[in-house]
């Protein structure tokens, strides 16, 4: 996918019902040399993922244009039927009957053997929840953020991108973080550094809004994110400086960014990869949604 494609496509699929951050096409876009994506535009789009796990290997779900016709989904299965190595990845369970009721009525002799991987799975939250940290659910994360006021008092802020030019305080918490985390010895982390530079110089292409949190005057946790629907917004990146966020800086910039985005009913903050304290973080904060994603080859029965 090139730069120039990104607003064509964006204003122009239907992502109404999806929620996964797989549906972002800023995410699609950042990632697509990361993870070999290819994309495939006729009355929908689909995007082709190529990696050595089979979880993340296929075709994505077809996403129709407004002018699709009705049937788009018979016709992008028609394609994939007739492609090397057919089969899906990153398909949600609504996704998933809809592939299923295709093949059952045009394509009988085919079924799918759905999978899934639970470390694929996306966290979706209800922006209210961690704008505001309601109830006894949220005790813990509040009491976080009074650490967090009782250490640093008055001593920070808050501002927004990219309604202030703060590009370069984006990518001086990413290269601390970075630094702190051991990326020269990282290939994965070297990529993401090169993804979020990328991100941060075609924000305005990508509508991609983020937030940095300084204290004391310095730059010292952000977030970015872009909008897979009008009424979900993914959260691509979140870091902070290790010395704040052993004092509240992560709790303080997800509620601050929550409180920010609150034009979306859903933020998704995308999957726990599988990484046991991940997880436990994610859950911490109470999913509205998992949304498992499902993988599978067309076979024949």
């Amino acid at each position: 996918m090139k730069l120039e494609e990104v607003d064509f496509i964006s204003q122009n699929i239907v992502t109404t019902e999806l929620f996964g951050c797989d549906a972002s096409v800023a995410n699609v876009f950042l990632y697509q040399d990361r993870y070999k994506i290819s994309s495939f535009v006729k009355s929908e789009i689909f995007f082709r993922y190529y990696n050595t796990t089979p979880n993340h290997t296929g075709f994505g779900f077809p996403v129709p244009f407004k002018s699709a016709p009705e049937d788009y989904l018979k016709t992008a299965l028609e394609e994939i039927l007739n492609s090397e190595n057919p089969r899906f990845c990153y398909v949600s369970e609504n996704q998933k009957k809809l592939i299923d009721a295709c093949l059952q009525k045009y394509f009988p002799e085919y079924k799918i053997n759905w999978e899934t991987f639970r470390g694929d799975s996306d966290y979706l939250y209800l922006q209210s929840n961690l704008a505001d940290l309601p109830g006894k659910d949220y005790q813990k994360k509040r009491n976080h953020i009074s650490r967090f006021n009782r250490i640093y008092k008055d001593n920070w802020q808050f501002k927004t991108f990219p309604e202030e030019n703060i590009k370069n305080d984006i990518l001086a918490v990413e290269e601390k973080w970075f630094n702190e985390n051991g990326g020269n010895e990282n290939p994965d982390l070297q990529s993401e550094y090169s993804i979020i530079e990328n991100a941060v110089h075609n924000a305005e292409a990508l509508n991609i809004t983020g937030v940095v949190l300084y204290i004391n005057g310095e730059p010292s946790a952000m977030c970015l994110a872009s909008p897979v629907s009008g009424e979900t917004l993914d959260v691509l990146f979140e870091k902070s400086v290790s010395e704040t966020a052993e004092n509240g800086s992560y709790a303080v910039i997800n509620k601050m960014f929550a409180a920010h985005c609150s034009a979306y009913k859903y933020l998704n903050r995308e999957e726990d990869l599988g990484i046991e304290g991940l997880r436990k973080a994610k859950l911490s904060y109470k999913p509205e949604i998992i949304l498992d994603k499902y993988f599978g080859s067309l076979v024949r029965k």
